[in-house]
């Protein structure tokens, strides 16, 4: 472990921007984003948790996939595709814990074999600097599923904030070698130091009011008494349909593709988002697996906590950051739906 100074952090960061495309937490509009750090204008946020989870660095909103293009005329004519794979190297600082967990989740989707190829390349060349939480946000229930509020894997540098310092500990073999490189920057941390950052950790496992039975919740969900329960039909009068759950969530990695003709001769295929919570994604030619939104809203609670787990290896879809809760348009609260469904007789 070692120790920095929170004044030398925008000078650790823009010393790792030479080498990296450095992303971090930052006021836009009002609203707490991941961004492109510029030490000079970017004010670094050190509370609270993003609009948007890291996810969309390593699988964009939108994006393109690759480009054909018609070449040559007559008997010459030839069709060049040109893949459109990322080589940014980028790193991200002040990714919260449900996030990095979060993660895991999307290389269990898209690397699992076939690998996708755009988000390996993006995932190979990013590097997460983890931000540990200090305390909980209102509607966090990270705890109960294993993914926070604490991480202790799976970063590259973690950052425990004691006040004027952070703690750093090293969790990779690129993440010691960045600290290495800035050396100078760093202190050696005292016992003192060490056991508060301990005690940060203990002191905000406390401190969660929602703790969900999440053995007690997956061993529900199989029974028709929760497959056939009213509690689907009651969330649907509220629902808006908008999908804003999908897109903020860190785990969601549903897309859909087309191809969009940019001229005569040249057309690009593009990835975007896209939602099960949305009547179009289901449908195909004259029909839709899913035609009721009752079995839309209901499959996204089954989907994350039974059909990921069943095939990654008990792995959640969920990490309970909370966000589905804190933009719901209709004021739906998943923590309170899947409460619910533990008490289901």
């Amino acid at each position: 472990m070692k120790v920095l100074s929170k004044n030398r952090l925008v000078e650790f960061l823009d010393k790792l921007s030479g080498s990296f495309q450095v992303i971090a937490p930052i006021f836009r509009r009002g609203e707490l984003v991941f961004d492109n750090f510029d030490p000079d204008r970017s004010s670094l946020e050190f509370k609270g948790l993003t609009h948007y989870s890291p996810k969309e660095y390593l699988f964009p909103e939108s994006e393109t996939l690759f480009t054909f293009e018609i070449t040559g005329m007559g008997e010459s004519e030839a069709v060049a595709i040109q893949e459109h794979l990322s080589n940014i190297e980028i790193l991200i600082w002040g990714v919260r814990p449900c996030d990095l967990n979060a993660i895991k989740v999307l290389d269990a989707f898209f690397l699992s074999e076939p690998a996708d190829p755009y988000y390996q390349a993006r995932r190979a060349r990013t590097q997460f600097f983890v931000l540990n939480c200090n305390e909980p946000g209102i509607n966090c229930f990270c705890r109960s599923l294993n993914a926070g509020p604490f991480a202790h894997d799976g970063f590259a540098l973690g950052f425990t904030d004691l006040g004027d310092e952070f703690l750093v500990e090293v969790g990779s073999k690129v993440g010691k070698e960045l600290l290495e490189e800035q050396n100078q920057l760093f202190n050696e941390p005292a016992d003192t130091q060490k056991e508060i950052g301990r005690l940060i950790e203990e002191k905000c496992k406390n401190q969660f009011d929602n703790f969900l039975a999440i053995e007690k919740l997956k061993a529900k969900l199989p029974f028709p008494q929760v497959l056939n329960s009213p509690i689907w039909e009651e969330q649907i009068k509220k629902c808006k349909v908008c999908g804003t759950c999908s897109f903020v969530c860190p785990t969601c990695h549903c897309f859909n593709i087309e191809d969009l003709k940019k001229t005569k001769r040249v057309v690009q295929r593009m990835r975007y988002w896209d939602s099960c919570q949305l009547s179009g994604f289901t449908q195909m030619a004259g029909h839709n697996s899913r035609p009721s939104q009752t079995e839309r809203w209901r499959h996204k609670v089954y989907d994350k906590f039974f059909y990921l787990p069943s095939k990654f290896n008990g792995l959640l879809g969920c990490v309970g950051c909370g966000r589905c809760i804190d933009y719901c348009q209709a004021g739906i609260n998943m923590f309170e739906v899947l409460m619910r469904i533990v008490d289901e007789q």
